[in-house]
């Protein structure tokens, strides 16, 4: 007679606890084939084929068990973790979305969901399944690591500083919380503080076998003792590519500049190598003249404006031109709120080309006249909507800043959402963008950050393309020019503040003492008073620039400047 079904799920369980894998397969799958809805005996086969590295046998198990009774939580938990540990993240997403839409009691797949949109760059809703994690489950370290980090990468150090805090508290041979929190100090300017932790983090690191070299040399060089990071790095046998830009910039600012920018190429092709990413320059034309032909052609109504809420202003330019600084100053202004580098322009782009049933941007003469009538108000909701999500619409400020990088790729789309919106266009010389380009790490612009060839002709195409798009109707920016508001501050914040309709502060005068830290590579740069150390900086490096050069000719003269 053979054994009863619940024996052979208690041998199961009892032979896998005991690390008899093969035998617990064997009893799983004998009470599996008695009874193929047995949860019990799919949970063992799942675990047995995740044992031996079968994923693809684990997910089908997982997704029959899902299948069969979507209420219990392991299948969900399980799976949404297969996927990403696979790095199938999409298909991670999908799942812990599924899990929190069975039980939205469960904290694994929102403390999950929560670091997926965290990696992916979608702070503000990463941090918010974060919070929900940490209420259903309490403050578990982990959790309150990971909400930290997520907070301090917004820029909000006041509330990361906490969590970070208890997290190191709690877990005190956990290295990661520890680096963040010397991070979070050393962003905070209290780089005593920072020195401090990161001691601690030294001493944990050399027993795990690792360092913080490029962290204390990213540390010292806010400091007047920056040799000293130097130092550091010159004796490193082998630096990632990040240590290499690092050492770059410190060997720029002693004068080394041939090793610099070997330190930046070597860098740059080093993180490109590691993460795969690459310019794609065919692509990227062939969208531009899309875009151009798109626009000559559609006629589309504008939105009206929604006058209740605070208004978007654009700061458009090129990364590494100065529009971190001019963020930083408008927002210190007591009615202008910072919204950061907002991914909501890149989203409007995506719905104009659902809701055009993939017209957009191809093929303006097949717009239908729903879609030419109704779609700039779409545009102008969603992206209200999302920055309602963010805090940006609470009362108190009349505008708040989008100075997500290159969004004048899409100029034409926003202004259609925005007809009165202020744009500010922030101009630098080309080859100083250049320089500081190769020396920061950077995925804007489709990848072009990591070659200067391709950095130089993106440059030049999108330059070319908001000079066609100041042709169109009611695009015509307010002109920055990042030297201009170096030499001569107080005019140029006058003249920026009179475009808004507003009065100049004092404390636009004096950014750099703002509290408030922008979370971008160039944070360091604006919490120093305003200086023209980096003007004209791409004369050191005339030689390698060349190639740049050439390719940015037409760029260098539209703007007035010479090389």
């Amino acid at each position: 007679m053979p054994p009863p079904l619940s024996d052979l799920i208690a041998g199961a369980r009892t032979a896998f606890q005991a690390g008899r894998h093969a035998e617990a397969e064997r009893l799983a799958t004998a009470a599996h084939e008695r009874q193929p809805a047995s949860l019990d005996a799919i949970e063992i086969l799942a675990l047995a084929h995740r044992g031996r590295g079968d994923t693809v046998g684990t997910e089908r198990l997982l997704r029959a068990a899902i299948a069969i009774d979507p209420a219990p939580r392991w299948p969900h938990d399980d799976l949404a973790m297969l996927l990403f540990e696979s790095g199938r993240l999409p298909e991670a997403e999908a799942a812990c979305r599924a899990a929190i839409a069975a039980d939205p009691g469960n904290p694994q797949p929102e403390m999950m969901l929560g670091n997926i949109l965290s990696e992916r760059e979608e702070l503000v809703a990463g941090a918010a399944h974060l919070e929900r994690a940490i209420a259903l489950a309490g403050e578990h370290p982990q959790l309150l690591a990971n909400l930290g980090r997520n907070l301090q990468r917004q820029g909000a150090l006041d509330r990361a500083e906490p969590m970070l805090r208890r997290a190191v508290a709690a877990m005190p041979d956990a290295l990661p919380p520890l680096a963040w929190l010397a991070e979070l100090l050393e962003q905070a300017r209290r780089f005593d503080e920072a020195g401090a932790m990161l001691d601690r983090a030294e001493r944990l690191a050399r027993v795990q076998g690792t360092d913080v070299t490029l962290q204390r040399a990213a540390l010292l060089s806010r400091t007047t003792d920056w040799r000293r990071g130097l130092a550091l790095l010159d004796a490193e046998p082998r630096l990632s590519g990040a240590a290499l830009l690092q050492r770059g910039r410190l060997r720029d600012r002693a004068g080394r500049f041939e090793e610099a920018w070997r330190d930046f190429a070597s860098g740059k092709a080093a993180l490109a190598a590691a993460s795969g990413r690459r310019y794609d320059r065919a692509g990227v034309a062939a969208l531009l003249a899309d875009l151009r032909a798109f626009f000559a052609a559609a006629a589309l109504a504008p939105a009206p404006t929604s006058g209740d809420v605070p208004q978007p202003i654009f700061i458009l330019g090129f990364p590494r031109s100065g529009t971190t600084l001019t963020e930083q100053a408008l927002a210190s202004h007591t009615r202008i709120r910072a919204g950061g580098e907002l991914p909501f322009v890149a989203e409007l782009a995506e719905i104009a080309r659902h809701r055009t049933d993939g017209t957009f941007p191809t093929q303006p003469d097949r717009l239908d006249n729903g879609a030419r009538a109704t779609l700039a108000i779409e545009l102008r909701d969603h992206y209200l909507d999302r920055a309602h999500a963010f805090g940006l619409l609470a009362p108190g400020a009349r505008f708040f800043t989008d100075k997500m990088p290159l969004n004048e790729l899409y100029l034409p789309l926003l202004r259609l959402a925005f007809p009165a919106a202020p744009l500010i266009a922030v101009h630098r010389h080309p080859l100083d963008v250049m320089v500081s380009a190769m020396s920061h790490d950077f995925t804007h612009g489709f990848h072009c950050g990591y070659r200067i060839e391709d950095a130089a002709h993106h440059y030049a195409a999108i330059d070319a393309l908001t000079a066609h798009w100041r042709g169109l109707p009611r695009i015509a920016p307010h002109d920055l020019g990042y030297e201009r508001f170096v030499g001569a501050q107080r005019e140029e914040t006058e003249s920026l503040m009179a475009h808004l309709g507003l009065t100049m502060e004092p404390a636009q005068l004096a950014f750099h003492e703002s509290r408030r830290f922008a979370p971008t590579p160039s944070y360091a740069q604006v919490q120093e008073p305003l200086n023209d150390r980096s003007i004209g900086r791409w004369r050191h490096y005339a030689a390698e620039l060349e190639p740049a050069r050439v390719i940015l000719a037409e760029a260098i003269a539209r703007g007035g400047y010479a090389a």
